[in-house]
């Protein structure tokens, strides 16, 4: 076997693999952290973000705020090394249960649920609060500390028994 030969054929060993995909959650892990999480959600700041990087705008909110209170709404389709693709980022302000707070939210696609899931546990110190399974949606809540701030964090993705899906992971903090 050629040189040329045994790496085409390790290379494609290695893409079918699944260890091929998990730097896609670490990436999609990553990014959620950095724009959502680190500081918590912030309005103005996400907004800038997504003007300096030429985030292209959403024209409509794609399911992406958390609540349903929703007072201001900015999202981008998202695109940059440091990003999964087709990634989709959301800042909301808004209030629940009275309270005025913002959110920010990251539609991964493609991305191992339980993999991301289990990855964000071994980061964090979320405590699981909640889990509501409907339909078509299995939607998590979890509370932690970062950024100095409590937050709370909602994962949604579909009931789909397959791996490799679409995930909304989403920060609400107190404004």
């Amino acid at each position: 076997m050629s040189k040329a030969c045994f790496v085409l054929a390790f290379a494609a060993m290695w893409l079918t693999s699944p260890l091929a995909h998990a730097d896609n959650v670490d990436l999609a892990l990553e990014a959620f952290h950095g724009i959502c999480l680190a500081h918590g959600p912030d309005f103005e700041r996400t907004a800038a973000v997504a003007k300096k990087r030429g985030w292209t705008p959403l024209s409509g909110d794609a399911a992406l705020a958390p609540v349903d209170d929703v007072k201001a709404f900015q999202g981008w389709v998202a695109a940059g090394d440091d990003l999964p693709a087709k990634t989709m980022i959301a800042v909301t302000k808004a209030t629940l249960n009275g309270r005025a707070v913002q959110t920010c939210s990251i539609r991964l696609f493609d991305v191992d649920r339980a993999a991301f899931e289990e990855r964000f546990f071994a980061r964090t110190d979320a405590e699981k609060i909640g889990e509501d399974r409907n339909g078509a949606h299995v939607s998590k809540l979890y509370i932690l500390i970062a950024g100095n701030r409590k937050q709370l964090v909602h994962l949604t993705s579909p009931r789909s028994r397959i791996k490799s899906s679409m995930i909304i992971a989403s920060s609400i903090a107190d404004d």
